[in-house]
């Protein structure tokens, strides 16, 4: 894809808040234009508004993307309205926190799967014939480290996340050979409202000191993975050393996931510099 995102047109999904919102405004920033959805028909009217503000031209469909209709139908919208698809960003999705003990378990297995991974195949489904007819695009998918390394009490959404990686790592090699790129992103924890509704002390151990990205930080991995073609982004970057660390043995990796409960460990790693996720969270109530 040509590194100029003026006029591309840049579908989102999850684009009311979080990061789906960070990375429509990243790239209306780089001129593109914008196709937003997600199921909140009020903050997808705030996002657009703050696109617009930004000189971006934007469609805002409010899109459940577990209904194939509804994607159907937001697909459509964007092809009428702008003729093509350059970019498609895959960030709809939900997450939960809970022993795999829990009598709520398998259903939130099966809600994450629903709205995460499903939701996911179901644009991707609707938007890769656009992108063959094209001969060009990229699709991006946004996952998490613990789409590499799941921790306790995040069991449900390791699952889900894993599934997401499985998608592209094969989709990828599906589209190979043409002009079609995938790339997945594995964030670390995300300053976000994924988890507001999780009390502190049932967060995985180390997620407790741990200092989430920002929104923007993940947006700006987005752009540049489109930009330079990478197929996978892990971020931070020493985040690589937990994913190593579990591809050279499980039990390497859960001794450095033991470690990381440790905030001085995870300090000298520069993942615990200041705010927790939940200070965060109720700092910016917004989020």
């Amino acid at each position: 894809m040509n590194a100029d995102f003026t006029h591309k047109v840049v579908l989102v999904t999850g684009a009311s808040r979080g990061i789906g919102r960070a990375v429509a405004l990243a790239f209306a920033r780089e001129g593109a234009t914008l196709v937003l959805a997600a199921r909140s028909a009020d903050r997808l009217a705030q996002v657009e508004s703050e696109a617009r503000d930004l000189g971006s031209e934007v469609l805002s469909v409010p899109t459940d993307v577990t209904s194939r209709d509804a994607v159907a139908a937001l697909v459509d919208a964007a092809m009428d309205r702008f003729g093509r698809i350059d970019v498609l960003v895959n960030n709809a999705g939900i997450g939960k926190v809970g022993a795999i003990e829990s009598a709520a378990f398998e259903d939130d297995v099966r809600q994450t799967l629903q709205a995460s991974l499903f939701g996911m195949i179901n644009v991707t489904q609707r938007v890769l014939p656009v992108l063959r007819r094209q001969g060009s695009g990229a699709i991006v998918n946004m996952s998490s480290v613990m789409g590499r390394k799941a921790f306790s009490r995040f069991g449900s959404y390791a699952i889900v996340m894993h599934a997401v990686s499985a998608f592209s790592d094969s989709l990828r090699q599906e589209v190979a050979g043409g002009d079609i790129q995938v790339s997945v992103i594995h964030p670390a924890l995300t300053a976000t409202d994924l988890l507001k509704e999780a009390e502190e002390a049932e967060m995985p151990p180390p997620f407790r000191h741990m200092t989430p990205l920002s929104s923007e930080d993940v947006a700006r991995a987005v752009v540049v993975a489109v930009r330079r073609r990478r197929r996978r982004v892990v971020l931070p970057r020493t985040a690589n050393m937990l994913l190593l660390g579990e591809a050279l043995s499980p039990r390497v990796g859960d001794v450095i996931a033991t470690a990381l409960t440790r905030r001085p460990i995870a300090r000298v790693l520069g993942m615990s510099r200041g705010k927790t996720y939940h200070e965060t969270i109720a700092s910016h109530p917004s989020l």
